[in-house]
């Protein structure tokens, strides 16, 4: 009897671990308004699209960072960097008035969930078509998530390890990117790999560099948003040399 007992209760004990695991899964916070909502088109200002997307403070502090970075990265109106003259200061204006941004970068382990997320995020092989399906943003979301880790907020806090950690991924991504041509175009998107990369590299001032490919790396973060085809060759050829 002991023993059949006890089973009762391994198994019993083992449901509720399922059911609780399987419930935090699928009730990850997502966003109740967005651009497809019928309430979406209701709102008449910037002002008011962004107070929709705050994430509800219930839930900003309890969430974690794991799950932060999730919803952080689905934040609908993430493209809304593109309307700015310099991209990274439209990166900057998100991370400042979102709230998911803002907590995220005050985490201790924010940037390390950053560069996980990084690291596994996908590179499709074929351009999506298909508006409504899941991996129709996934190619705009990619530069995205490089401009958010090229931003100071994050940066600023990396060690020398993580920053090598970082270029090493970037560097990977910069690959695949280029031999997936069709879904990533060089000019909007591979472009935020090659500045993610330069930064880093920037940054660590390595030794191995030449005065003359250090300038070259300045040239390029400094005149990023209109730099020339020359250009990002030659930064090409730095990064992956």
């Amino acid at each position: 009897m002991k023993s059949i007992f006890t089973y009762f209760i391994r198994f019993v004990l083992l449901f509720f671990l399922q059911f609780i695991s399987y419930a935090q899964e699928k009730t990850l916070w997502d966003y109740p308004i967005k651009p497809g909502n019928p309430e979406w088109k209701t709102l008449k200002t910037k002002k008011q699209m962004v107070e929709v997307c705050q994430i509800p403070l219930s839930i900003l502090d309890t969430i974690n960072t794991k799950d932060l970075v999730t919803v952080c990265l689905n934040y609908p109106m993430f493209n809304d960097y593109v309307a700015y003259d310099d991209e990274r200061r439209g990166v900057s204006a998100i991370i400042k008035h979102i709230n998911g941004f803002t907590e995220l970068s005050k985490r201790e382990n924010g940037i390390l969930e950053l560069i996980k997320a990084y690291s596994e995020f996908p590179i499709l092989t074929e351009p999506q078509k298909d508006p409504t399906a899941n991996d129709y943003h996934t190619p705009y979301k990619l530069p995205f998530l490089e401009l958010v880790l090229c931003d100071p907020v994050f940066l600023n806090k990396m060690s020398c390890e993580e920053l090598e950690k970082l270029r090493k991924t970037a560097l990977n991504k910069y690959d695949s990117k280029l031999q997936n041509s069709d879904v990533y175009s060089l000019f909007f998107n591979t472009k935020k790999t090659m500045l993610l990369i330069t930064i880093i590299m920037d940054r660590q001032n390595s030794e191995t560099l030449s005065p003359e490919q250090k300038e070259t790396l300045k040239t390029f973060i400094k005149n990023y948003n209109n730099c020339t085809p020359d250009l990002l060759t030659e930064i090409s050829t730095i990064i992956t040399s």
